[in-house]
């Protein structure tokens, strides 16, 4: 709603300004003329109106669109009852101005910047403003023009809807001091709003008050200087306070900005395109189609025609010099968003993704050079050449940092510039994001796979070279024996004897392969007895274990191993080389966890630990199922504490 009514405001008083440079070219001029007050008013207050974004501010930037509307109209609508000798559109173009001028005046102040009052107390005065507002453009629509110090009365038009008894002093004077009573309750509002708040809102209230300031001394001025200078000081009496509001919005970031910033340039382009249109239509055709029928038409016509095309030309090329690029910053975030579903692979995300971020952000802030940095030693850059100044945020997920953008150029960067770039990197982060996610995604699994290869390698190693030719030496014994059984049964007895030992040592090598791959002890006594069981073979003459480890049904087999050997992993450091007097061991299920936690009172790590084997592998079976493993570790002992997820498969 409020881009519409600011977008029709600028239009309006454009369109305005050029029937009257066609009326001053026609020699259809009448003075005083307040035209170039409502010109400035409407564009001003129309392009504040586009500036604002739609947030908790929204009644403000309404009410400066329909501010900069009313005058935009009363600027139209007078210059085509010049044009037409229409007594309508000349009656609203005589009072439309009224209410915008009044609002300026005496709402504003009272509702700036969030919309409303300053509390319940400043209720009665909003009521006293508006009827204020409202009093002042009844006044002006219903007085006779005979009564008005306008242009009207000396062209002997006459009011179509005057009344009379509105043109006596004492309305006037009743006007007058309603209106002046609001302006003072206003002012008096946003003096003490400034008074009352501190810090950033202090000095955004600083720039309006002192925008307000200005417009109601401008206002004073022109009230007291004659005919062409009181439009000039008129109209300057309109920005002010819509500069004012605009510097706060960048400097102090009253409000949101976003891309309708682009939009509001789009628009004043437009508008004046079609604005030079429409008085060069009417120009060239006026002498043969009439310049009050035909011409009007025809050049409604043409505008109607050329203004789709136009916008999305110019909407291109403000986009490149906005953004950097003919999209906006929208349309290439759902870009990006295509490109993430379109790639199936890390490559294809590293490969298409990252450079599309980079590219967009140098763009943006128009440096020379953008890069990427994650964690797991990717780069992306785009861009080169020479560099003199250089900003780098860190890229954030969830809490978690896994990166750093960096940007650089040769100009300084302003605050407007480092917030810009805060914003794109919480976008660039939730990309940047994905591809580390899909990049150790695929590190795991080429892992697990290098494990599994492994694993295999070692037991066919084992089997090959170890209990493979056993158990052939024994079949050939066994054969031996068979072969001399009838003749020499006592031979093949002593022989036999010998193979039992043998016999048993190669079924103790397959137990030992076998308990490799899963502790037998889970099976046979489940994950409790099993650790209780572990902790009194780890106990020694000097170490206690002490275990308390709770009944968890249900478990899946690969959490019950990573917890079995993460707790003897953990304890037998303690044991072996901590030097602990007293290692505690907890196992129970927490959270829908499974939460293995293993304390000793040991030495502690040294400061610059190389993480062996036994670490290594205790947190690689914590993370290979989603889970996670801290190691806390100081003078008084250490703390191992592993958390897997009990759904994990």
């Amino acid at each position: 709603m409020g881009v519409v009514v600011g977008g029709l405001a600028v239009l309006m008083g454009l369109v305005g300004a050029g029937l009257h440079a066609v009326n001053a070219a026609a020699g259809r001029t009448s003075e005083p003329s307040f035209w170039l007050m409502e010109l400035a008013a409407s564009v001003a207050y129309g392009l504040a109106c586009l500036l604002l974004r739609a947030t908790d501010a929204n009644w403000i930037r309404l009410l400066l669109g329909l501010i900069g509307l009313t005058q935009g109209l009363a600027l139209f609508s007078a210059e085509l009852g010049l044009l037409t000798a229409d007594s309508w559109a000349t009656w609203l173009g005589s009072w439309l101005w009224a209410p915008g001028y009044a609002a300026i005046a005496a709402l504003l102040p009272l509702l700036l910047p969030d919309g409303r009052p300053a509390t319940r107390r400043w209720r009665p005065v909003l009521w006293l403003t508006c009827a204020a507002v409202v009093v002042t453009a009844l006044t002006w629509a219903l007085t006779p023009y005979e009564s008005q110090d306008f242009p009207e009365a000396l062209r002997g038009e006459t009011n179509p809807v005057g009344v009379a008894a509105v043109a006596q002093p004492v309305i006037g004077n009743a006007a007058g001091v309603l209106l002046v009573a609001a302006v003072l309750a206003g002012f008096a509002s946003l003096v003490m709003r400034w008074r009352r708040v501190v810090d950033v809102e202090r000095q955004q209230l600083k720039w309006v008050l002192v925008g307000y300031a200005c417009t109601v001394v401008l206002f004073g001025f022109a009230r007291l200087l004659p005919g062409g200078a009181a439009g000039v000081v008129a109209a300057l009496a309109m920005l002010p306070l819509p500069l004012a509001i605009g510097f706060a919005v960048m400097r102090y970031g009253l409000w949101d900005v976003d891309v309708v910033i682009s939009r509001v340039l789009v628009y004043a382009g437009l508008s004046a395109l079609v604005i030079a249109l429409y008085a060069v239509t009417v120009w060239l055709v006026g002498d043969r189609l009439g310049a009050t029928t035909g011409a009007p038409i025809l050049a409604t016509t043409a505008v109607a025609l050329v203004a789709l095309p136009l916008r999305s030309w110019l909407q291109r090329h403000v986009n490149r010099l906005v953004h950097g690029d003919v999209d906006e910053p929208y349309a290439v975030l759902a870009r990006l968003g295509d490109r993430l579903a379109a790639a199936t692979t890390p490559d294809d995300l590293s490969e298409r993704v990252l450079p599309s971020v980079v590219e967009q952000v140098a763009r943006s802030l128009r440096a020379q050079q953008a890069t990427i940095q994650l964690r797991d030693g990717l780069v992306t850059s785009y861009g080169d050449g020479p560099v003199g100044r250089s900003l780098t945020v860190e890229l954030e997920y969830a809490g978690e940092r896994f990166g750093r953008l960096t940007v650089a150029r040769s100009a300084e960067f302003d605050d407007h510039e480092v917030r810009a770039l805060d914003q794109l990197a919480a976008q660039a982060a939730v990309a940047a994001h994905t591809v580390l996610l899909a990049r150790e995604s695929q590190r795991s699994r080429e892992a697990v796979v290098v494990a599994r290869e492994e694993e295999r390698r070692r037991l066919r190693r084992d089997l090959h070279d170890g209990v493979g030719p056993s158990l052939a030496a024994l079949a050939l014994h066994v054969e031996t024996a068979r072969d001399i059984a009838p003749d020499d049964p006592d031979a093949a007895r002593r022989l036999l004897d010998r193979l039992v030992p043998r016999l048993n040592a190669a079924v103790a090598d397959v137990r030992a392969m076998v308990h490799e791959l899963r502790p037998p002890m889970l099976d046979e006594l489940g994950l409790a007895a099993a650790v209780r069981e572990l902790g009194d073979r780890l106990s020694t003459g000097t170490t206690t274990v002490r275990v308390l480890a709770d009944e968890v049904a249900g478990l899946p087999a690969a959490v019950e191993v990573a917890a079995y050997h993460i707790a003897g992993e953990a304890t037998g450091n303690a044991v072996r080389h901590a030097g602990a007097s007293s290692v505690a061991v907890r196992v129970q299920e927490l959270d829908g966890c499974l939460r293995v936690e293993v304390v000793d009172d040991g030495s502690g790590l040294p400061d610059r630990l190389t993480p062996g084997v036994g670490t290594s592998s205790m947190r690689e079976r914590a993370e290979e199922l989603g889970g996670q493993l801290t190691i806390d570790s100081g003078p008084d002992g250490t703390r191992v504490i592993a958390v897997l997820p009990r759904g994990a498969l």
